[in-house]
């Protein structure tokens, strides 16, 4: 089990890694703008303009007013100062290296601004998913009941393959935080219908006695 999770987390920080070093950064913003346009056709003005007020504000209290942001440009990127004070080496990369690297740390952190974005989407179903989740835990507990009173056998295979249901709904939420394609909002409902599905035959088919 550590071993798949940190494969998993391997897998994560490698999307990250070709996101940043093949993704235009006309294209992280064209996702935002048409995630942006989602929102706002689907939660309505004030919801959507909502989501992305506490998305800035949590990108800027976390990676702006800390001065991670800043410094991570600073890092790779030198300021004309710098330049000057390098003598014979005040263009070098001007025109073409650090243009590239600047347009490289754009994409990374539009990224970042993205996962953010799209956990705090994420948490404004979380009382659906408890709303939705209730009902399906109550139904599979009575199954799982009625099937220890006439004696019915449970299924090993639907306890197993309901786990790994569970287990991927969760990796593809992680691993959506990050993907470089505009996700519909419509893709956490239906989510979360799955994932209460999971839930239910995982209970309904758990052993009689654990």
């Amino acid at each position: 089990m550590p071993r798949n999770l940190l494969f998993s987390l391997l897998i994560w920080l490698l999307e990250i890694v070709v996101v940043t070093g093949f993704v235009s950064d006309e294209w992280t913003r064209q996702i935002q703008q048409v995630e942006d346009q989602r929102l706002l056709d689907y939660f309505g003005t004030q919801k959507a303009r909502e989501i992305q007020a506490t998305s800035q504000y949590w990108f800027d209290r976390l990676f702006v007013q800390t001065g991670i942001r800043p410094s991570v440009y600073h890092y790779f990127i030198p300021t004309e100062r710098e330049r000057q004070l390098s003598k014979g080496f005040e263009d070098v990369g001007r025109y073409d290296l650090f243009p590239f690297i600047q347009s490289r740390l754009d994409v990374l952190w539009d990224t970042v601004y993205q996962m953010i974005k799209r956990f705090i989407m994420a948490c404004i179903w979380c009382p659906f998913l408890a709303v939705a989740l209730l009902p399906f835990v109550i139904d599979g507990l009575i199954c799982r009941k009625i099937s220890q009173t006439n004696f019915d056998y449970p299924s090993p295979m639907a306890h197993r393959y309901s786990l790994y249901t569970l287990l991927a709904a969760c990796y593809l939420l992680f691993i959506s935080l990050t993907l470089p394609f505009a996700i519909p909002p419509q893709a956490l409902p239906i989510g979360v219908l799955i994932v209460a599905y999971a839930v239910h035959v995982l209970l309904a088919n758990t052993q009689k006695r654990v």
